[in-house]
């Protein structure tokens, strides 16, 4: 008898030590750790680094802190990366389908952020496009090393020597500039880095639209693309020039999809180029839409005509270039090609 009541007791005891134990303590798992510890985002364009935090089954929210900002190459503080900037940011959803610049501007307003932050409730990390090298240092530059520190209830970790090494601005892409050296490449980027340009036949066979009877292959040197900013607006203008540098019309690409073929507006066409009224970044997000590529991540644009070649068969010819701009400004994209294409009928 005396038994059973000593277990009660015991029992009781317990029940009672669990009602004022504290059932909803935070736990903070020294396991939880940074997947990554080094970012290299180029300066000019907004990167998010998010779900890089893995928690460990630590209890949320955990707040997150940037601090001890110093540069690498001598331990010295920085305040480069908390300096504030007037930013783009987008409080409603971006679709591709906006019929207007106003109806696109009306979708993002502007705040102030760091250049470089840390969101406290994550533990992502974001590098605003209006960062740049005018007070960033780049690579070469070994760049910044800063702490982290994130808290719940449950307790504090410290991660230390986290490093933000950015490279160099590069306004569009593809891009004929080292991203460390910000000297030209030796080999000037063309549409067969990222697109191509062939001639279909009604029957099987390719061959390609050109005044040269040896079947050039366009897919190396033969069309080379250069980006040109000559302003400082917000509009697009697409170029064809020919092996003599002189302007060929654009209205003999003549399956072209003028007026859908990028997400811009108040198109302009004349003899010599085609332009529109373009908000910038372009693409504006990476979000897949009918105006990008994969992802998207990049802008696609494709230019195309047909004619009747040998034997009365029609063929057609299309190039397309899959691209990046991220610069605000009056933007040229001009095609050179080697060799003339032929857009006349036989």
């Amino acid at each position: 008898m005396k038994l059973k009541i000593a277990i009660l007791l015991f029992i009781t005891g317990i029940a009672a030590c669990r009602k004022w134990a504290p059932d909803d303590l935070d736990f903070l798992s020294k396991r939880a750790v940074f997947n990554q510890k080094v970012f290299t985002p180029t300066l000019g364009r907004t990167t998010l680094y998010s779900q890089i935090f893995n928690t460990d089954n630590s209890s949320t929210p955990i707040k997150f802190r940037m601090f001890n900002v110093r540069y690498k190459s001598n331990g010295q503080p920085s305040t480069d990366l908390d300096k504030p900037l007037q930013v783009l940011v987008w409080k409603t959803t971006y679709t591709g389908t906006e019929k207007s610049l106003e109806e696109i501007a009306a979708k993002r307003v502007i705040e102030t952020h760091p250049a470089w932050e840390i969101r406290p409730e994550s533990g992502d990390f974001v590098l605003w496009a209006e960062a740049d090298s005018s007070f960033f240092r780049q690579q070469p530059d070994s760049g910044y090393l800063f702490d982290v520190e994130a808290t719940n209830s449950g307790g504090t970790n410290v991660y230390k020597d986290m490093a933000l090494m950015p490279l160099r601005e590069q306004p569009y892409n593809p891009s004929e500039y080292d991203p460390i050296t910000g000297k030209q490449k030796a080999q000037y980027p063309n549409p067969a880095d990222s697109s191509s340009f062939i001639l279909q036949y009604n029957h099987p066979g390719i061959n390609n639209i050109t005044n040269d009877d040896n079947n050039l292959d366009l897919k190396s040197d033969s069309v080379r693309v250069l980006f040109h900013k000559k302003g400082d607006g917000s509009s697009l203008t697409f170029k064809f020039m020919d092996k003599d540098s002189l302007p060929i019309d654009p209205a003999k690409f003549n399956l072209t999809p003028w007026d859908s073929l990028l997400h811009g507006f108040d198109k302009v066409m004349t003899s010599t180029e085609v332009s529109y009224q373009v908000a910038y970044p372009i693409p504006l997000m990476k979000y897949k839409t009918r105006y990008t590529y994969g992802d998207g991540s990049q802008a696609y644009v494709k230019f195309s005509f047909t004619r009747i070649g040998y034997g009365n068969f029609r063929e057609t010819g299309t190039m397309d270039l899959i691209f990046n701009i991220y610069k605000k400004g009056d933007w040229e994209i001009i095609f050179y090609f080697r060799n003339n294409p032929r857009f006349r009928d036989e």
